[in-house]
């Protein structure tokens, strides 16, 4: 089976209150996130995870993001152009996943059919998450729940946080490697004092569809990687290469 290496690439920082990714924890606590592209290196075809989103995007949004580096030149620094990326996994629709998507003009994009048939039509509240422009039209690969993508690369469902999110599991030297179908940081998965309390194993993100689904969606990654990588931690910030 096939090891690779991870490369996450990140586009932008800013700060979110610690409850957006621990359920009714941390109110009083504000955290540096940041946005990520994940190259899988060693892949062929060459593969990434997530589209990515710039900062002024998030500005356009609200939210206060420091760009840190573009796809460009993210990119160059591993010897590649965004022309050169040919498999793109969303974890999710949210547009901050998906919002640069045309920038990889020769990538087809892995979703799961759950995920697509919501964001064509969302609910009123969380119609603000979803782009559509973002993704019509694009090289689409809609499949349905757990898939092989490549030797020791795969994809399973872990809904919750929307509805068909799919966390992307990677055989390394090191063990299994999962990035998150969810938003998240590593805070989400530490057993604090209170949910011990509570009897919960991990958090949740405030944002959700499913409580229930989104817990077990955690729990499950949880106990199946030996690397989590959360999809916002800022501890990858510094990180050019996992493991």
């Amino acid at each position: 089976m096939s090891k690779y290496s991870i490369r996450p690439i990140a586009l932008a920082e800013g700060p979110r209150n610690g409850s957006d990714y621990t359920y009714r924890e941390n109110f009083d606590i504000t955290q540096n996130t940041a946005c990520y592209i994940w190259y899988i290196e060693g892949s062929r075809p060459k593969t990434l995870i997530d589209a990515g989103a710039t900062a002024s995007m998030f500005a356009e949004k609200g939210a206060h993001e420091t760009g840190l580096i573009s796809v460009e030149d993210g990119l160059s620094q591993l010897g590649m152009k965004p022309e050169d990326i040919e498999i793109v996994i969303i974890t999710h629709l949210h547009w901050d996943h998906v919002a640069l998507a045309r920038m990889y003009t020769r990538a087809k994009f892995i979703v799961q059919k759950k995920e697509l048939d919501y964001a064509r039509s969302p609910h009123p509240i969380d119609a603000h998450l979803y782009e559509r422009s973002d993704f019509e039209g694009l090289h689409l690969e809609v499949i349905d729940g757990q898939q092989e993508i490549a030797s020791g690369l795969s994809v399973f469902l872990t809904p919750g946080h929307s509805p068909g999110g799919q966390s992307v599991e990677i055989n390394t030297a090191a063990g299994k490697a999962v990035i998150t179908g969810f938003c998240s940081t590593l805070k989400t998965f530490a057993e604090t004092d209170l949910m011990k309390r509570r009897g919960w194993e991990v958090s949740i993100p405030l944002i959700h569809q499913d409580i229930r689904e989104a817990y077990d969606s955690v729990l499950a990654v949880k106990r199946r990687a030996d690397i989590v990588l959360a999809l916002h931690d800022p501890r990858f910030i510094e990180k050019a290469l996992i493991p």
